[in-house]
């Protein structure tokens, strides 16, 4: 049983690692912080007010039209964003 475990164990933990690691990795690359999506678990659990759109999903098009916008604009500037 214990020759069993110690690979599932191993396996697992090495997924977990990687997935955080790629995690961190895509956090340097893009400098934006993680956030959460209106909706999702938050509303499952009774809380409707969404705290980055304010309940309104059109800015949250609206803001990533923004994000876009600005990256564009970066890049003809020859930035990264």
């Amino acid at each position: 049983m214990l020759s069993q475990l110690l690979p599932m164990l191993a396996i697992t933990f090495t997924v977990f690692v990687l997935f955080f690691v790629f995690m961190g990795i895509g956090y340097m690359v893009k400098k934006t912080p993680l956030r959460g999506s209106c909706g999702g678990v938050a509303k499952l659990m009774g809380n409707e007010k969404c705290s980055y759109c304010g309940d309104d999903p059109n800015k949250c098009d609206s803001i990533i039209a923004e994000q876009q916008e600005n990256a564009l604009k970066a890049a003809q500037l020859g930035k990264s964003v």
